[in-house]
């Protein structure tokens, strides 16, 4: 969860200007990146353009590359500071002047890594709420017959807190005060988080996980009680049969006086 540094993706495919560098008047180049989120792996492919040109000569050259992809959905556009971004979670576009470059593949590469560990979230809650309507009868009573799932219980009320510590652990990179003075990489950051509703997909997670904690405490309480009181009923009847052994002794001690 620390923030990431760019040589921590793999880079894997290059187009055009392979071996020609970032600081270089005009350098296109396509990689293959790999962002590991949670327990799942995603491919992006990143155009990236350096040049001093006007970024405007390259919107529809960026669009239509992203179209190629089969991205889902409309992508996110933005024009900042002479800085071209098109992003979707398949493909993503960046053109920029040479000086302001790492910086602004910095930010872009940050923003994916966040949105798509906020995605593989998402994804854990959608299976956490699958069990949800089952579990329900077990936070008012639990029974006997109810033993058995205990420990299927217990795991998911630990994914559950897993699942909030991870929130939890996002909650810092997505919640990003604004910067003064403003800075290029800061206002790609905020506007990209802004456009996709991170906060807003942050604040609905945070609330459904809450109320599925809720559900498994209340769970963990009644199996608790039930594990106590079935503890306190077998203890009764030791101690009842340990009484009527012991009366049965002092009655044939009693009977044995008699007798003699």
């Amino acid at each position: 969860m620390n923030t990431p540094e760019t040589n921590n993706y793999k880079n894997v495919t290059l187009e055009e200007n392979d071996t020609a560098s970032a600081d270089s008047p005009h350098v296109r180049e396509v990689e293959d990146i790999s962002f590991q989120s949670l327990s799942i792996e995603t491919n992006v492919e990143f155009l990236k353009i350096s040049t001093d040109e006007n970024i405007e000569k390259h919107l529809s050259e960026c669009i239509a590359w992203i179209k190629e992809g089969n991205s889902a959905g409309n992508p996110i556009t933005l024009e900042v500071y002479g800085t071209l971004v098109v992003w979707t979670p398949a493909r993503m576009a960046l053109v920029t002047s040479p000086r302001n470059f790492r910086n602004a593949e910095c930010a872009v590469l940050e923003f994916t890594k966040t949105a798509f560990e906020m995605t593989a979230i998402e994804h854990l809650l959608a299976a956490a709420w699958e069990h949800y309507e089952d579990d329900l009868p077990c936070g008012f009573s639990f029974h006997k017959s109810d033993t058995s799932t205990a420990a299927t219980l217990s795991n998911r009320y630990v994914r559950a807190m897993s699942l909030s510590g991870k929130i939890s652990r996002l909650s810092p990179r997505i919640h990003l005060p604004p910067e003064h003075p403003p800075t290029l990489a800061g206002q790609l950051g905020e506007r990209l988080r802004e456009r996709s509703r991170l906060v807003d997909r942050e604040e609905f997670a945070d609330e459904q996980i809450d109320t599925i904690i809720r559900l498994y405490e209340t769970t963990g309480q009644r199996v608790s009680e039930y594990t106590i009181a079935h503890r306190e009923y077998i203890l009764i009847w030791i101690i009842v049969l340990l009484l009527g052994a012991e009366i049965l002794l002092l009655l044939t001690d009693l009977l044995s006086s008699v007798g003699n």
